[in-house]
């Protein structure tokens, strides 16, 4: 496996989740996350899983950019777009180990460090930093898909565009607008009235 960036990597660590938790991680158990974490390279168009599949990592995005989605009557649904510096997680599938219906694919040659799930209760299980750590990850995640859900139900589909665009302005001109679009949950041609709206 290719070696982690011990800098990097500690600096990884606080920001996944959030700079005002105060994680409170000793370099032990910093270094211990370190020496689990895998770090791969897939090309744009690759799956990293596909629907069936049983979700076994939580991963970063260190360079690129990915896309998590499901089928709808044979219409892709895209849930999640994720570029350098977001983590992502099939959280459904990840925690009651059961067949997904995601979809995780890269859209750009990516870079993604993984940390498989039965090596990080292993963590968890010897090191109560860790286990604190991987708790508040697991709070963080629930948050963003409580924010989205939030969004969708109580936001435009223009306000949800200018989230986006304020949030993240250089995945929107990354990712194809049909993309963009199902992950607002709107047409390509309401996104297209949008955009020529918004400045």
């Amino acid at each position: 496996m290719e070696s982690l960036d011990k800098v990097f990597f500690y600096g990884f660590l606080n920001k996944v989740l959030g700079d005002k938790v105060d994680v409170n991680l000793s370099d032990e158990s910093k270094e211990l996350i370190k020496s689990y974490a895998r770090i791969i390279r897939l090309n744009k168009g690759e799956f990293l899983q596909i629907e069936g599949d049983v979700s076994r990592y939580w991963g970063y995005v260190s360079e690129g950019l990915v896309r998590i989605y499901y089928l709808q009557h044979d219409k892709e649904i895209t849930e999640q777009l994720s570029h350098e510096g977001d983590g992502f997680l099939d959280y459904d599938s990840f925690f009651s180990q059961s067949p997904s219906r995601r979809f995780i694919q890269m859209l750009e040659p990516t870079t993604l460090y993984l940390f498989p799930r039965l090596e990080c209760e292993d963590l968890c299980n010897k090191n109560p930093e860790i286990r604190r750590y991987f708790r508040l990850l697991t709070e963080v995640v629930l948050l963003l898909k409580k924010k989205r859900i939030q969004q969708t139900i109580f936001k435009s589909a223009k306000e949800r565009y200018q989230i986006l665009l304020e949030e993240k302005p250089n995945l929107v001109l990354r990712v194809p607008s049909i993309y963009v679009a199902s992950y607002l949950g709107i047409t390509p041609e309401t996104l297209s009235r949008i955009r020529s709206t918004v400045k």
